[in-house]
């Protein structure tokens, strides 16, 4: 696993639109997404739409709400597909054209990262429960670990070529989600060279 690793937010910036939707109704689809846990129930269909308040899209940078994305500026996105294989797709904002900001769509790879039992005494020890699983589309979601709280990973197929992989787990509660995300050590680097205020690379084990 040495070629890959986890690309940490040091912050977060920009607003996905709408706030009603926290964002989700143009990336999947008012049916597209759970509303009682907040987790898509398909692959997205639409582009991100980010507020413009308080954002300069410049370097790359992971918005509010939705924490298992990326988003890159234009010179980033360029550099990006020369070199890795990503799907880019613009972010788009409210009543102007897209344009200056792109999205990398992350693809969940693998049919797991942590062996449960590993993942249940390590949830238990933090929080005194695992998690739990939504009443309404019956998606299992781990209650959240930080980086260095998480089992060691058993990912079963292994990721093979991929560049920027998302875990089949998912993790958070009530209507906060997110994924587990590894990069390849060489894009990540790229990444923190443009933004280094925005990210740090930590090593997975």
């Amino acid at each position: 696993m040495r070629e890959f690793v986890e690309l940490e937010a040091k912050r977060n910036r920009g607003w996905p639109w709408p706030e009603k939707s926290f964002g989700m109704d143009p990336m999947f689809g008012a049916g597209g997404w759970c509303h009682s846990c907040g987790i898509p129930q398909g692959p997205q269909t639409g582009s991100l739409t980010l507020q413009r308040r308080n954002l300069t899209p410049v370097g790359a940078w992971v918005p509010y709400w939705i924490y298992d994305l990326i988003c890159v500026d234009d010179g980033l996105a360029e550099t990006l597909r020369g070199r890795f294989s990503l799907d880019l797709r613009p972010v788009a904002w409210p009543a102007t054209p897209a344009g200056d900001a792109w999205q990398i769509v992350i693809p969940t790879v693998g049919q797991s990262w942590y062996a449960p039992e590993d993942l249940r005494r390590q949830t238990l020890a933090r929080h005194r429960r695992t998690g739990a699983r939504c009443p309404v589309c019956g998606t299992w979601k781990w209650l959240p670990l930080a980086s260095e709280l998480l089992p060691p990973l058993h990912i079963t197929p292994p990721l093979g070529d991929v560049d920027i992989a998302a875990s089949p787990e998912w993790f958070g509660d009530s209507l906060s989600y997110f994924r587990k995300i590894l990069v390849r050590r060489q894009l990540a680097e790229t990444i923190t060279a443009a933004s280094p205020k925005d990210f740090l690379i930590r090593e997975v084990t």
